[in-house]
This record gives structure tokens, sequence and C-alpha cells, in this order.
């Protein structure tokens, strides 16, 4: 009996002959898709870590690398309210016409960038965990590496993607896979404890290395672009998002109250500017401690009643 399905390296061109490249998990024989937005530093292998909690649910989780971001072509100054129309069309490509969006850390402004452009008719509703906020709300309690990164990626981007690209990119692409899992397994060694224990689970631990590999190993622009634009203006308002299940698109933040990534203060201002959306503070948990055990809730409180979709396409 054929239960989940895996598919990793997909891509679709665009009409702008860029490459857009994906991942499917979940179901082969899905009654939704939910179509997630990937942390920072990260790839499309990320959603990997929801594939047996939607296969359980029969959802079809797309995961697209976002330009520059493993092997989705690079986009020379692009913002983050492109994105929404790279998501339509990857939607439309797969004869998608309804869907819902999870976003997690460095995903949040793609998928709220996803609730200022994309019709309701066609976003059934978005879910963001430990979600990465505007810094303009105070980085206070974030860890000083990330605080000095969104500090200077946006005024030195060339150079943040040399010292990525001489770091983590020399290590992913070297011809030891042992070495970029050494210098990863360090990192997280500064970590919230219970981040700590989730990643270096051994049923986590593979495909947190192989989702931060990836982000590097085709080069290092992407990702410096990243920082820049999640250190910038978003260049749209949280409070101009139209929101709530009655008038517009339904939205559920989830956040750790020890996240040291993404701090807790962060989601409570932007809560504030988003009256419409509901919040689950997850008291003791950091950025990733939580996911794990709280994907089955997660994911029911997005889909809410499942929608059937007009069309399904299973490659």
């Amino acid at each position: 009996m054929i239960t989940s399905t895996v598919l990793e390296d997909e891509n679709i061109q665009l009409e702008d002959g860029r490459k857009l490249s994906y991942a499917t998990y979940g179901s082969p024989v899905p009654r939704t898709t939910v179509i997630y937005m990937h942390g920072f530093p990260s790839s499309r292998y990320e959603g990997k870590l929801w594939h047996s909690a939607c296969a359980k649910r029969m959802i079809r989780l797309i995961a697209p690398d976002r330009p520059g971001i493993g092997l989705s072509t690079y986009q020379s100054n692009r913002r983050i309210l492109d994105w929404p129309a790279d998501i339509l069309a990857l939607a439309d490509h797969l004869k998608i016409s309804q869907f819902y969006i999870l976003g997690v850390s460095g995903g949040a402004p793609y998928a709220l960038a996803c609730i200022k452009r994309i019709p309701k008719e066609r976003l059934l509703g978005v879910s963001v965990v430990s979600g990465m906020y505007p810094t303009k709300f105070g980085t206070a309690g974030m860890m000083l590496q990330s605080r000095m990164l969104y500090w200077i990626a946006p005024w030195m981007t060339g150079l943040i993607s040399f010292i990525f690209d001489t770091s983590m990119g020399k290590a992913a692409r070297c011809s030891d896979p042992q070495v970029f899992e050494d210098m990863l397994e360090q990192e997280v060694e500064n970590w919230h404890a219970g981040d700590k224990a989730a990643m270096k689970d051994p049923k986590h631990w593979p495909t947190f290395v192989a989702m931060m590999r990836e982000a590097f190993v085709h080069g290092s622009r992407g990702a410096s672009w990243e920082a820049r634009l999640e250190g910038s203006e978003w260049e749209f308002e949280l409070s101009q998002l139209c929101i709530g299940s009655n008038i517009g698109c339904p939205l559920t933040l989830w956040h750790g109250t020890e996240d040291v990534n993404c701090p807790a203060a962060m989601v409570k201002k932007a809560k504030a500017l988003m009256p419409g959306s509901n919040s689950h503070m997850m008291e003791g948990e950091g950025h990733v401690s939580f996911i794990f055990n709280k994907a089955d809730e997660i994911l029911e409180d997005l889909i809410g009643v499942e929608e059937e979709e007009d069309f399904i396409h299973i490659e």
C-alpha cells in the first residue's frame, strides 16, 4: 500500500527563463496541498521534516527553493514581494487551484508576502512557525551572530556572500561530507538545549545536514541576498495585510517563548499589528524544539475543514 511520496529534485522554467526547483513530500493521493516556505539558511529538503505528518493527513507538501538557493536560479535585485508570483506560477504548473502555506523561520516574510499578493480565492490559509519578523521590531534576545548578520547584510551583501562561501560554502562542496557535518554540529552547540536535542535526534539530523548543505553547495549569493532582504525594510507593513477567516486569509502564528533565533518579543509585536491572526506561544520552547511533537496539531489547525482541489496532479 502506497502511503507517501518523495520527489526531491523537480523544477519548472518560469516566464523570465529562471528555473524554480522544488521537492514534493507527503501523500501521493492528496486531498489538499500545502506550499512550504523553508527557513534561512535552508532549502527545499527542509520539507522532509514534515513528510510523515503530511502523509498521514493526505496532504501534499510542495517545498520550493527560493531564487539562488539549491537548484533555483539566482534572481538579481529580487524583493520579498516578488516571491508570490513564483508561487502562483508553480501552483499553475501543477494545476493546483487552491492551497495553504506553511512558513517556518526565515520563510515567514515570504509566507506573509503571499497574503499580501495572492488572491483570497486561491490562498486558503497560512501558518507561520518560529517566524522571523522585521528587524525594526528589535532584535533583543537574538543570538549575537544573527544580529550582526542582519545588521551588516543590507549594506555589505557581497561581503556576507564571501564569508558564507569561504566557510559554509567551501565545507558544503568538500569531497568529504563529514567536513560540513562537523561544522554544522559545532554551530548547533550554541543553540537552545531543546533545539539542539531535536536537531541531533538521529531521525532528524540527516535532513538538517542535507537542507543546510543544499543552501550553500551551489553558491552563496542566494543565502546572502536572503540575509539582506530579511535585515531590510520588507516594502510592506504587517498592518496592511487582510487577515481573518471572514474578511481575508486565516493566519496562525506558532512560536517558542525561549526562541533565540527569532525572539518571542518580535512575534508579539507582529501579532499586535495583525489583529485578525491567532497565536500559540509555546512555553519554554526554542526555535525548532516543539515542531516535531506539534506537527500534527500545526497541520490540523492550518487545514481545518479540508478543501477539495479542482485539480490534482501527480508526477
